[in-house]
């Protein structure tokens, strides 16, 4: 029996991976969950995972229980925010897909203070925070291969790494349609316009 959300529509599993030459599904990187239709918030991820010269495959599919069927999309592109200030230590890869997922993914606005106030509710935890913004989040049994580091906090990207919890929602909302609203675009008035 599959978990379904209140649309009835099947929770999704996001998974993370190396693309291989002829656009074949490479080794298993991390779990993710969708923030729109083409873009994935993979929760800590591994410093394998934070190339922007690296090819990177995204499988999107049904809640096991719900049918076979999958999405296997190209991510066009990659961000990382990391934070490490006000008690809370996490990080974040913003995956944009090269086109939207086939399946329905509901759509959720916040901003970066509201992002802010539920990463220190949840201390950290972007599974947490996530779900109860309302996205369909399916924490995975498992993480992924190996445990989560703090490799974003060595001395090559420690000037990339906020202090600030809000400053990070920012790093997280400008690579998904989550904070497009007024507070955007008085802050990106030229974003705003587009």
């Amino acid at each position: 029996m599959s978990k379904e959300t209140v649309s009835g529509s099947p929770d999704l599993v996001v998974t993370a991976h190396f693309w291989e030459p002829g656009g074949v599904l490479g080794r298993l990187l991390a779990y993710g969950f969708m923030t729109s239709a083409a873009t994935v918030l993979v929760p800590d991820p591994p410093e394998e995972l934070s190339s922007p010269w690296q090819r990177y495959l995204v499988r999107i599919s049904p809640a096991p229980g719900a049918d076979d069927t999958a999405d296997t999309i190209l991510a066009g592109g990659i961000g990382l925010a990391a934070l490490d200030g006000e008690g809370v230590r996490t990080a974040g890869a913003v995956l944009t897909l090269v086109r939207p997922t086939r399946f329905e993914v509901p759509v959720v606005t916040s901003t970066p203070a509201g992002i802010a106030a539920l990463l220190i509710r949840h201390h950290g935890d972007l599974w947490a925070a996530y779900a109860e913004l309302g996205l369909r989040v399916v924490r995975p049994k498992r993480k992924g291969p190996g445990a989560p580091d703090t490799w974003w906090l060595g001395p090559a990207t420690a000037a990339f790494v906020h202090s600030d919890v809000k400053a990070f929602g920012w790093g997280l909302c400008c690579s998904s349609p989550i904070c497009r609203d007024a507070e955007w675009k008085s802050a990106y008035p030229s974003d705003a316009a587009a």
